[in-house]
């Protein structure tokens, strides 16, 4: 079988190799969230369906667009960067960020627990592509296993609030990240309307105990509840508030957000099938400019997609 072609440090060029296993990739995902309680506990989307997303290799490439297209907003050539992603999954954003896209991306992801069978899945990944066994490490957040100032971008998309201490991992990223590097985090917004791991409408700013009774009325497990860190605008305030003058915040997602309220514009990935269904209710009733209207004062754009420069 062809190897795939090694090109710069980090970068791998695609080859004809044949496909990965799918089904067993598959299955390894399913038992995963199965013995976890995720599926039915939380989501109600089906089994097959969250893995389908999670091994999607269309949405792995979405994701690097939407890096490429943030770090070209704020000035930066994600071709030309060196990158790492806190939380990596299956290791999909990695694997074809590299093999299909050419990029210089690492990542993390840690073993225990829940975490074991995508890391499992992440380095068959990784085996079959023929990639550096390193390209994804087995480690958390709060202890990034690289020196001071060797990323150009630190990219985290929907792990924050997973992880046990959001606050340690994002001074992890900093101090990771180049001086004028980019910190891209996206994470769900629980000051808004919407919670994408249930798949449910929600209250924002509901304190834990309070959003545990509420989860109960959908039927749902509320253990998960305890499981999350439930961040919102004000959250990053009191985190930027630690690091005075060190970075420069250069957007919040509003934009994003705004845009996808007024085309529906996002993909149907996991739950988000259902939230679509409700933007588009609040079209067909004449209430997106007064949704969009409050929405920007209370900042309810979700995920928050925090985007922000460390400073020289």
């Amino acid at each position: 079988m062809p190897e795939a072609a090694a090109g710069q440090e980090g970068r791998t060029v695609a080859s004809d190799r044949e496909k990965p296993d799918w089904e067993e990739l598959g299955r390894l995902l399913s038992r995963g969230y199965i013995d976890s309680g995720f599926i039915g506990g939380v989501t109600r989307v089906p089994v097959a369906d969250v893995v389908r997303d999670m091994l999607s290799e269309a949405r792995a490439d979405e994701q690097v667009a939407e890096l490429r297209r943030t770090a070209a907003a704020a000035g930066v050539d994600a071709d030309g960067a060196r990158i790492l992603e806190v939380g990596s999954g299956c290791g999909m954003t990695v694997v074809r960020g590299r093999t299909a896209h050419g990029l210089d991306i690492h990542g993390i992801e840690p073993s225990m627990g829940e975490y074991s069978s995508t890391l499992d899945v992440c380095r068959r990944l990784i085996d079959h592509y023929g990639l550096p066994a390193d390209a994804v490490r087995d480690a958390t957040g709060e202890a990034i296993p690289f020196a001071d100032a060797s990323f150009d971008i630190v990219y985290s998309s929907n792990v924050l609030e997973h992880v046990g201490d959001p606050a340690a991992v994002l001074d992890e990223a900093l101090r990771v990240l180049k001086p004028g590097g980019l910190l891209l985090v996206v994470v769900p917004n629980y000051g808004s309307w919407w919670e994408g791991h249930y798949g449910i409408l929600w209250l924002p700013r509901m304190p834990a105990g309070l959003a545990k009774l509420y989860v109960r009325l959908f039927g749902r497990d509320p253990a998960y509840v305890d499981t999350l860190n439930l961040i919102d605008r004000p959250w990053f305030d009191r985190w930027l508030g630690r690091h005075p003058g060190r970075l420069e915040v250069l957007d919040w997602g509003w934009g994003v957000f705004e845009q996808r309220l007024r085309t529906l514009g996002f993909g149907d990935w996991a739950a988000l099938s259902v939230a679509k269904r409700i933007v588009t209710f609040v079209h067909r009733s004449g209430l997106l400019e007064p949704a969009i209207w409050l929405a920007r004062r209370l900042h309810w754009e979700t995920p928050i997609i925090f985007v922000a420069r460390k400073k020289e």
